[in-house]
């Protein structure tokens, strides 16, 4: 699947010429930044992990952006791996997630060290994850955006689900688990971590700091802070051990790559399939009205369903089957928050006459037959560099150039009108 990507960030594959200074002997831990240079972990980094090995824990990773929570994660997943057989990994954070595209929160069984690129690992979802599952199978529920910050509370209820599910294959609490919490350390980002640490109620926080105002405050004020979610006030029983360490890993030069960028590669390896080259899309299923529900945005006419879902990434979802309905049958976000997620696909034509939708997505056949909801997501259609042909769907032109596609900025600091009317 990496072969698609080469053209465009080909600077990921190529072998460097020049010789590189040697890792700390980490065994299961080889990991390469985006210019191929060796990542060095310091004794900062090691001697806090080592002292966790000795018997099984729930370690919560914390720490504002651009810290390096995904690399301590994979790092301490990795150390994990030469004392126990399993080890279990809670993605939290949606915008930059380590095995699966952004956008979902997911549970994954790890059994081999994780030694690609974040950009070039592939979770394999499943409806009920077991310890007994293979590497890399995950259980999964979509967000469908790459920040939890308009979503917060359909967010929490992912990550309720997620931690319950992780309860229940641990009830020995034999295994280890380790939960990649996202950036936001500020505002409703802190009452965000504060909800998710009192449901995990982890026996150790490691928490990255910056020495910069962007840092979390210390992690046993975070615990006491309220919440989003009143339910999830109550005070942890046993206070975790706290484990405060220097953000930023030794590193011989700089990635390269921004968040947005990590998010597109991502997506575009989960796609690789369904490209038969960098010019041509395998043929679609052909899936009827019938067979689905579907969850559009709140706010989006019915009538406007079609329009909304054509040359979009949709969720997979696991739910009861579609009742009848003679157009396409919408059914209510809020009754589909404990749908599993089972992959991702694109809209790539809907057929008003025949009434179908044509699906591209890796998915198995076996798998698409317990699917029943279409979830829309903001997610953007992976960008296949082709040379001179255009990609399906996709414009090359700034989205500040095409009328009604570049963001909407806030102004927090200008009344409404009825606001200002004394």
């Amino acid at each position: 699947s990496t072969s698609l990507l080469r053209s465009t960030y080909k600077r990921i594959w190529t072998p460097t010429s020049e010789e590189e200074e040697p890792l700390v002997k980490l065994d299961y831990f080889q990991l390469h930044s985006g210019l191929n240079k060796s990542v060095c972990i310091s004794g900062e980094w090691s001697a806090p992990v080592t002292s966790l090995l000795s018997k099984p824990c729930r370690i919560a990773v914390c720490g504002p952006q651009n810290s390096g929570k995904s690399t301590l994660c994979r790092y301490t997943v990795n150390k994990l791996l030469e004392h126990h057989r399993t080890v279990l990994f809670l993605e939290g954070d949606i915008g930059q997630s380590e095995l699966t595209p952004s956008g979902l929160v997911t549970l994954s069984v790890l059994r081999e060290p994780l030694i690609n690129p974040p950009y070039c690992n592939y979770s394999r979802f499943v409806k009920d994850l077991t310890l007994a599952s293979e590497h890399l199978t995950a259980e999964s529920y979509c967000v469908g955006v790459s920040s939890p910050a308009q979503v917060m509370r359909e967010y929490l209820e992912k990550v309720k689900f997620i931690v319950s599910k992780a309860r229940k294959l641990n009830v020995q609490g034999n295994v280890p688990l380790v939960v990649n919490f996202m950036g936001w350390t500020k505002g409703f980002g802190v009452a965000l971590h504060a909800d998710i640490l009192r449901m995990l109620e982890p026996t150790h926080v490691i928490n990255l700091q910056n020495n910069s105002p962007k840092d979390l405050p210390p992690i046993l004020e975070v615990i006491e802070t309220p919440g989003i979610l009143p339910e999830h006030e109550n005070k942890i029983h046993i206070p975790p051990t706290v484990l405060n360490i220097p953000g930023h890993i030794s590193t011989n030069t700089t990635p390269g790559f921004q968040a947005f960028e990590l998010r597109h590669l991502a997506s575009l390896n989960y796609f690789a399939p369904i490209y038969n080259s960098a010019s041509a899309i395998v043929a679609p299923y052909k899936i009827r009205w019938s067979h689905v529900s579907v969850i559009i945005p709140e706010g989006i006419e019915e009538n406007l369903a079609a329009y909304t879902l054509s040359c979009s990434v949709v969720a997979l979802l696991t739910g009861p089957p579609a009742v009848g309905s003679q157009g396409i049958n919408i059914v209510d976000d809020d009754n589909a928050s404990s749908m599993k997620c089972l992959g991702l696909g694109i809209v790539r034509a809907i057929d008003i006459k025949e009434k179908v939708f044509y699906l591209n997505t890796p998915v198995d056949k076996e798998t698409l037959d317990q699917v029943f909801v279409f979830k829309h997501t903001s997610l953007p259609v992976p960008h296949v560099p082709s040379g001179s042909l255009p990609t399906p769907y996709v414009s090359n032109l700034a989205a500040s150039e095409i009328l009604g596609m570049g963001s909407r900025s806030q102004r927090a600091n200008l009344k409404r009108r009825y606001h200002a009317v004394s």
